[in-house]
């Protein structure tokens, strides 16, 4: 595994996919040098670039395409109808400052969308986080009529990359492979797909200043999402517009701008992978800044690989050599704080810290179908601020 060296980077690694998935292009050579740089940016970055995704470059722009339709040619009354305050599922549209992140407005617009499932059964309370899963709101066919069949197309496939970067990221760990997905997915295993508009703010003042009025304090408006790590296995985000806001902190402290690089996906490591992999692989902490005013709207689509709800985090057979790296690297490194955050409890269900999480960031959701968990989350929030 690679030396620590990402507090002397001002960027993070690109790893070329046709390294190992064109087979015009792959050799045995190839391969070892790409499970080697995969190493590195797993243990030293937990952020980074894959360029020569193994699907028809098509596929952007199409979403693309789709997502600012969605944006722009869809009027407020048809987004509220699918509104994630309908959902109990935490799917939808939702509007500027409906979310948090740290206690704090997010100041974004999007739409959630997951893998098509059905209600799910809940026989007692200690199954609510199930409801994580369920039906999608899809918006009017009739205005996009090409909107669920390009986001669909779009999961199914980040879903597959997901499942050829589960297999690479067991190879680079001498973890036998297959090894994740027979303890961790399902045959049907859900991914999350957020599409998410940043807006400029030079044309929102007045809402702004609603905003304001209306929470009684004065905002951050710097915040298109606040400082934060992924709670699922890992993420894809696609950075659909030329905007340098995306940011990840390194071991030192320092922020990292993560520039788009056109026909790029960037990679980030979801809590889950660092807890089932003690640690090797590391869940890094980034956030977005609004876009500068004047700068347009900033494009982001985020994929979420997730895992089985239902399983008991388990933790996967680690060689004793990168059980050392890990000490060693750990030693060197700064460990950030961030806003609370529910942690992975190992005897509960993956489902459950994430559920919790999920309500945090969406109390008007949680008020509505889970009122009592929210109350023990903001009790929760209250002890941790205290300490």
């Amino acid at each position: 595994m690679g030396s620590l060296n990402i507090g002397q980077a001002d960027s993070v690694p690109i790893l070329d996919l046709d390294k190992v998935l064109n087979p015009t292009k792959q050799t045995k050579e190839s391969k070892v040098e790409f499970l080697h740089e995969l190493q590195d940016a797993l243990f030293n970055y937990g952020f980074f670039y894959l360029k020569n995704p193994p699907f028809k470059l098509s596929k952007f722009s199409n979403i693309k395409q789709q997502s600012l339709k969605f944006f722009n040619d869809l009027p407020l009354d048809e987004k509220i109808k699918i509104h994630g305050i309908n959902s109990k599922h935490f799917l939808g549209y939702n509007g500027l400052g409906d979310e948090l992140t740290a206690s704090n407005i997010d100041w974004r617009e999007q739409v959630e969308f997951g893998t098509e499932l059905p209600v799910p059964k809940i026989n007692s309370s200690d199954e609510l986080y199930k409801n994580i899963e369920g039906p999608n709101l899809w918006p009017n066919d009739l205005i996009l009529p090409n909107f669920k069949e390009t986001i669909t197309d779009y999961i199914d496939e980040l879903s597959s990359l997901a499942r050829i970067l589960v297999r690479l990221i067991e190879e680079t760990l001498n973890i036998p492979i297959g090894t994740i997905e027979s303890n961790f997915f399902k045959q049907i295993q859900q991914a999350k797909l957020k599409i998410i508009k940043y807006p400029d703010l030079e044309n929102l003042q007045d809402e702004i200043k609603q905003i304001s009025k209306d929470l009684n304090k004065p905002l951050n408006i710097n915040q298109g999402v606040g400082e934060h790590r992924d709670n699922d296995l890992l993420t894809f985000i696609y950075q659909a517009t030329n905007h340098n806001s995306l940011q990840v902190k390194d071991f030192h402290g320092n922020w990292i701008n993560i520039p788009p690089i056109e026909n790029t996906l960037v990679f980030a490591v979801g809590l889950t992978l660092e807890f089932i992999t003690q640690g090797a692989c590391i869940s890094t902490v980034h956030r977005v800044l609004t876009p500068i005013p004047g700068e347009g709207d900033r494009l982001s689509i985020s994929f979420f690989q997730t895992i089985n709800i239902d399983s008991i985090k388990k933790i996967l057979p680690i060689d004793q050599y990168i059980k050392e790296l890990i000490k060693k690297r750990d030693s060197q490194r700064i460990q950030n704080k961030i806003g609370f955050q529910f942690q992975v409890d190992g005897n509960k269900p993956i489902g459950y810290s994430v559920f919790l999480n999920r309500i945090k960031s969406h109390p008007k959701v949680g008020a509505k179908y889970y009122p009592e968990v929210l109350k023990y989350i903001q009790e929760e929030v209250a002890k941790a601020s205290d300490i």
